[in-house]
């Protein structure tokens, strides 16, 4: 909690704001972060993140990930999707049941099984297996998305882009109210997080923030 608020007020002096900026909250996926490239509307190159600045081409897996459009409506020229390849909790455990009966293999986690899906040399195993994605930001654009993350990731999801939950707050109690609020639903969520992520909503004052 203390942190949260020291976050608020260390954002608020940064900027020289007589009142704390408004920002959003959303779960953090445990999944395979993968970056996804759209050209006029088209789904042309998908990757992983892999060190931040190269990762490894999975564009033909990818393909097979029903939660990811493969044509736009109303996108930006250029538009760089950015978020998580992950599998659900039952669909993985009814996945792991059927390789032990097999005599396969079985994987340790979600993350680990949606991880080695996704790097599958043969697209055509990748398809076999329960993968699904949802969108938590962008990369490259050829015009901006919004003025704000909330709305930006609202104009994602009307493209076609599945999200997670994003919530707004104005201040420290609207950031861990979020926080407890994502908790207390956490054991009947479908998928696995491993935290909450809170952003500064206004994408100027990000820009005025720096990474």
């Amino acid at each position: 909690a203390e942190d949260a608020h020291a976050f608020v007020a260390r954002v608020q002096r940064f900027l020289n704001l007589d009142a704390p900026p408004a920002f959003t909250a959303e779960p953090k996926i445990d999944g395979l972060s993968a970056s996804l490239r759209y050209e006029s509307g088209r789904f042309v190159q998908g990757a992983t993140r892999g060190d931040g600045r190269e990762g490894e081409d999975v564009t033909a897996n990818l393909r097979t990930i029903a939660d990811i459009p493969q044509t736009l409506k109303g996108a930006p020229a250029v538009l760089e999707v950015r978020g998580e390849v992950y599998m659900e909790k039952a669909a993985f455990a009814k996945m792991n049941a059927r390789f032990e009966a097999e005599g396969k293999q079985t994987y340790v986690n979600p993350r680990n099984s949606a991880a080695g899906a996704l790097r599958q040399l043969d697209a055509r195993i990748t398809a076999t297996r329960p993968l699904r994605f949802f969108a938590h930001g962008w990369g490259e654009l050829s015009e901006q998305l919004a003025e704000t993350q909330y709305d930006a990731m609202r104009r994602l999801e009307g493209l076609g882009f599945p999200l997670a939950s994003i919530k707004r707050g104005h201040n420290g109690d609207d950031l861990l109210a979020a926080y407890e609020s994502i908790l207390a639903e956490r054991e009947k969520l479908a998928y696995e997080i491993d935290g909450v992520v809170y952003k500064v909503d206004s994408l100027a004052l990000q820009q005025r923030l720096g990474f």
